[in-house]
């Protein structure tokens, strides 16, 4: 029988191993975030108690760097509203979500909604996102949006500017998602870009 002979090809190997070699390298020298979510953060829910007394928490999760801690607030002559605050590890605050009814959004934003290219979308939610340089008021509304989507996102700055829409939002995501990430914010820390932004 003849013996089968494997011909290597020693420069494409030589290539391949300098190209290993790099990727090894630069790999060694990517450091990624280092982000604890090991566990619940204690300064986080100390912040937030000390920020509503009367909160009843519910769960907690980390996401974007942030710990986020959804609990409910009882209100007067309502049900409780549903909230989820916003804190670094260290008990930071940055953002408050409350849901609340549609009537009782400022005059300006709920002309602004009226007036708009979206009225007649059916408003499935109002929250207010309150910050510590700003407040906003978001919506979730469904229907027809551009042409094409079903859902979508509205932020709303007090005096009625329409600041994001974002358009099919993920399922999973809260307000915030959107208000906090890199894409929307400022180097300020502010949120002050007025031109919507679709997803």
């Amino acid at each position: 029988k003849s013996i089968p002979i494997i011909l290597i090809n020693f420069k494409l190997m030589k290539r391949l191993l300098i190209y290993l070699c790099a990727v090894s390298i630069l790999a060694s020298c990517i450091k990624l975030p280092d982000i604890d979510v090991s566990g619940e953060s204690q300064e986080a829910k100390a912040a937030l108690l000390a920020q509503f007394s009367s909160a009843n928490i519910k769960n907690w999760d980390s996401r974007l760097g942030y710990i986020l801690l959804n609990f409910t607030l009882d209100v007067e002559n309502g049900t409780p509203a549903n909230c989820v605050a916003w804190y670094d590890r260290n008990g930071k605050w940055y953002l408050t979500e409350s849901s609340m009814k549609y009537q009782e959004l400022p005059a300006a934003v709920t002309a602004a909604f009226e007036g708009g290219d979206f009225k007649d979308c059916n408003i499935e939610e109002v929250y207010c996102l309150d910050a510590p340089e700003f407040t906003e008021y978001a919506m979730l509304i469904t229907g027809k949006i551009y042409g094409y989507a079903q859902s979508g996102f509205l932020y709303y700055k007090e005096n009625g500017t329409l600041h994001i829409s974002i358009v099919n939002p993920r399922s999973d995501y809260t307000y915030g998602d959107y208000l906090l990430a890199p894409i929307c914010k400022k180097g300020d820390g502010s949120n002050t870009d007025s031109t919507p932004l679709e997803n």
